[in-house]
């Protein structure tokens, strides 16, 4: 989908972004932050059984009209057709997670290569945990740094490629890998109704929420509010009632409409 000038407008107001300025790096990672401190992952309408459409439409109204998140798969679905809308160059992609798993995961996450008039990168707005808020290089070995933690992506026989990431006084960890076949909106689908339905997901268990600041990652699972700054957890908070959680969704993540 390709947006009206309207709806690029309510697109940029709901991330707080301001006009857009121009096909490079910079523009890139002004989209990228304020993506992920405006809009935060979610799996609220899979605990309630709603379904999840990955239509352009769809996420548009969901996350822009109705102020609310979504995960990867809307996430990065949404962003795309922001890019494309804006004239970026955007080729998506489906990778595996390693991070926190001692077996090879299905392929259940959306990334995104983004071309612009100074190079090629690799961006990623639904990730729940800590994760690049700039876009990366699309360069092997190329060790960079998003203000917080540093990064590199290394060639790798099965998963492709692998991101790898190190945050301060810790050592570097894999988070992800992906192959470079150009992937279309439906090809998403069933990985995301696995999440949605499949007894094994992860997704359709308890609350998972999950929004970035300038410096730390604030996430809700089940009732345990948690903020992860400096490479460890700064605060932890276990939410009482049903009452505190909302007020909570709407305060510190900026959902309502539930």
């Amino acid at each position: 989908m390709i947006y009206t000038k309207k709806q690029i407008e309510q697109y940029l107001e709901r991330i707080q972004y301001g006009s857009w300025v121009a096909f490079n790096e910079q523009t890139l990672r002004d989209l990228q932050i304020a993506h992920l401190t405006h809009i935060p992952y979610e799996n609220l309408d899979v605990l309630k059984g709603i379904p999840v459409s990955l239509d352009s439409e769809a996420l548009f109204n969901k996350m822009i009209l109705g102020k609310r998140g979504g995960y990867c798969f809307e996430l990065n679905g949404l962003y795309s057709n922001l890019l494309k809308s804006l004239g970026f160059r955007v080729t998506n992609y489906l990778g595996r997670f390693i991070i926190g798993y001692n077996s090879v995961q299905m392929r259940r996450h959306r990334i995104l290569k983004v071309a612009t008039n100074d190079g090629v990168f690799i961006c990623d707005v639904g990730v729940r945990s800590e994760s690049y808020r700039a876009p990366l290089y699309f360069i092997e070995k190329k060790v960079q740094s998003d203000g917080i933690s540093e990064y590199k992506l290394v060639r790798d026989d099965f998963y492709g490629w692998i991101l790898c990431m190190r945050e301060s006084g810790k050592d570097w960890k894999k988070i992800y890998g992906f192959t470079e076949e150009p992937q279309l909106d439906l090809d998403y689908v069933m990985p995301s109704f696995f999440c949605e339905k499949h007894p094994d997901s992860e997704h359709n268990k308890f609350r998972k929420i999950s929004i970035f600041t300038a410096n730390s990652q604030i996430g809700l699972v089940d009732n345990e509010l948690k903020v992860y700054k400096n490479a460890k957890i700064d605060q932890k908070k276990r939410l009482q009632n049903e009452e505190e959680i909302h007020e909570v969704l709407r305060t510190v993540f900026g959902i309502e409409n539930i």
